[in-house]
């Protein structure tokens, strides 16, 4: 990189503490690693700090002293030019190719890169290797380590990224590397290239571990309709609107909160591990009526509809979700792009779709989404519906549902039914037990952006001071100053599956999340539940928490048609086995699943959320008088 090379990353942005590469291996430019092997016998080493071909042939030779390889890199997209500090910068689509032929067999493979402003598409970095028959193979990376991340003032994020590859035994010399921009406006910055006859890992085997500790939100959207100032209100607040109100959503007024990362992304959403997510907001207002405990549903309901239930609740929680959008916008290459966690801006359109003249409501861009039985993120801004008594029917709720927030606000600062003070806070612990609400986190740990929408059904005051929380934005002087912002704090580690380090089949970083060292074996049974922990790393379950466990539950019959209930995990695909006679078993791959607890079908008594969430297939085939089932996850 040519400026900005001590830019520190920037307050808006998440900071991360984690174990990386020691302090002998750092080069001192871009973040850049000096791989162990680097000027051994078959090896070979190039640095590209100054390009001078901005497109085309004849590309562009390692320019830094010290190179002992002829690898090319060439811009392969027409558009590309040279900057005033001889970076490959393109208004377009940047697309790349490095081209490289050693003297030896490859053992390993090891690419680093920096980019400035826009950022590449991690997933289409690939290698193509020829055999000795001139046969070309696709060869994916072990994995993308994200070396370091810094904002350069008017330009965006500087980003350094690692690949390593693995080519032991595949009697390759001749490689190619492919990569392109993920939008337009990518100034390609600066490469290394490592190669050696061995495969050596080179990032070593300690815990790949993050902890992102009170970092501030660089989005927090009120998504209320009447909303003029998205971009700088210097507060946000949440409530409902109940009873009679059919042209506005039950979750009336809601706020879009968002985070921008800086793990490592794009290393696939199953490697991400979390131990703890908690978003926490600070209240600016004296007049909210705490309580921490979810309602059910019914209890929203008018008093004369036969599903009323009463509540000792008179307030209602506040309660945080996904974030589901809908509706886009137009690139400047004309084509529609769906908006998303990833290109949502702070001054956001309220709407997604047009409404009916004078309706407000299942018409917002961004909105507080929760899971279907289906497992698929819906808006649930009307789960309780209207009342039913006025309104055109196409603005009415019919079905009114139970839904499962990924959290409650809870507080030490006040009882239950008391008014909360200002300063006081409210904290959201996600519910990780939840696997589907685990996997929502883990993709937006994999994609560098984490959104969550705030909502409450507590009814605004139309008169009077407002009985609904408000809360500081990232907007506020007042909470930067003490530190009041909305935050987000988590705690994980990040997989990478090829380290191996003792060859038991669990990937180090998985023991090390889990147990603090590489001391129990794939045959240990360290939490006593039955299974041992290679199951419990294919399963995707919990080693150490005995109720977490691949279980099948139960096997019922309900309306002619037997439902297998069973315990899944977050990424995991399933195979379903059914036989009427202990030998010939019949199977089906992918089976059509649905997911329910005893909170969301309102079974049982005296349900409290969280409840644990189950999956179901339903078998409409079972009609002989017995069948067994079995069920793999894989």
């Amino acid at each position: 990189m040519k400026i900005y090379r001590n830019t520190l990353i920037l307050l808006g942005l998440v900071t991360v503490a984690m174990t990386v590469a020691p302090t002998q291996l750092l080069a001192a430019t871009n973040g850049f690693i000096v791989p162990a092997f680097r000027g051994t016998a078959n090896s070979q080493f190039g640095y590209w700090e100054a390009f001078t071909t901005p497109a085309g042939a004849p590309g562009n030779l390692p320019d830094q002293p010290g190179a002992t390889t002829s690898a090319v890199l060439t811009q392969t997209d027409a558009n590309g030019l040279l900057t005033g500090s001889s970076n490959i910068y393109n208004t377009s689509g940047s697309s790349f190719e490095l081209t490289n032929a050693t003297p030896f067999t490859l053992g390993t493979v090891v690419l680093q890169t920096r980019t400035v402003g826009s950022e590449l598409a991690y997933s289409s970095v690939s290698l193509t290797y020829w055999d000795t028959n001139s046969v070309p193979h696709l060869l994916a990376p072990l994995f993308r380590y994200e070396l370091n991340r810094a904002v350069v003032p008017g330009q965006g994020n500087a980003v350094s990224s690692l690949w390593q590859w693995n080519l032991t035994g595949l009697t390759a010399s001749n490689y190619s590397i492919t990569f392109n921009a993920s939008e337009p406006h990518l100034s390609f910055d600066s490469m290394t290239l490592d190669t050696v006859d061995q495969f050596g890992a080179v990032l070593p085997a300690q815990p790949f571990l993050f902890n992102l500790d009170a970092a501030p939100a660089k989005l927090a959207r009120w998504m209320y309709p009447f909303n003029g100032n998205p971009a700088a209100r210097t507060t946000v607040n949440v409530f409902g609107a109940l009873g009679n109100t059919p042209t506005f959503d039950s979750r009336d007024a809601q706020t879009l909160l968002g985070w921008k990362t800086t793990i490592p992304t794009g290393l696939g959403a199953d490697n991400y591990l979390i131990r703890r997510a908690r978003v926490t907001l600070t209240l600016a207002n004296t007049n909210y009526t705490y309580t921490g405990t979810l309602r059910d549903y019914r209890t929203y309901f008018p008093t004369n509809d036969p599903r009323y239930l009463s509540s000792s609740n008179s307030s209602s929680p506040v309660e945080l979700f996904g974030a589901g959008f809908r509706g886009g916008f137009t690139n400047q290459a004309n084509a529609f792009v769906p908006y998303a966690a990833t290109n949502y801006p702070q001054a956001g359109p309220f709407f997604g779709t047009t409404p009916p003249p004078g309706i407000y409501s299942s018409n917002r861009a961004a909105y507080a989404a929760g899971f279907d039985t289906n497992g698929l993120l819906v808006d649930v801004s009307n789960n309780v519906g209207d009342n039913g008594t006025n309104g055109p029917v196409a603005v009415e709720v019919p079905n009114p549902f139970e839904v499962a927030p990924f959290g409650v606000g809870q507080t030490t600062s006040v009882g239950f039914g008391q008014l909360m003070p200002v300063g006081s806070q409210l904290t959201f612990d996600l519910n990780l037990n939840d696997p589907q609400i685990y996997r929502y986190v883990q993709i937006g740990l994999n994609d560098g952006n984490l959104s969550f929408v705030l909502c409450s059904l507590v009814n605004a005051s139309l008169t009077g001071p407002a009985s609904y929380p408000i809360f500081y934005s990232p907007f506020s002087s007042i909470a930067d100053e003490r530190y009041e912002y909305p935050l987000v704090d988590l705690e994980g580690a990040i997989v990478r599956p090829a380290l191996d380090s003792d060859s038991d089949g669990l990937p180090d970083d998985w023991e090390n999340f889990y147990f603090g060292s590489l001391s129990n074996s794939a045959n240990n049974n360290a939490d006593g539940d039955g299974a041992n922990n290679l199951a419990e790393f294919q399963a995707g379950t919990s080693p150490t928490n005995a109720t977490s466990t691949f279980l099948l539950r139960s096997v019922l019959l309900a309306a002619n048609a037997a439902e297998v209930h069973f315990d899944f995990a977050p990424g995991r695909q399933y195979t379903i086995g059914y036989a009427d006679d202990l030998p010939n078993w019949q199977t089906v791959t992918n089976p059509v699943l649905n997911y329910s607890s005893a909170w969301l079908a309102k079974t049982g008594t005296n349900l409290v959320y969280p409840a644990p969430v189950y999956a179901v297939w339903r078998d409409i085939n079972a009609t002989n008088a017995q069948r067994f089932y079995r069920v793999s996850a894989h």
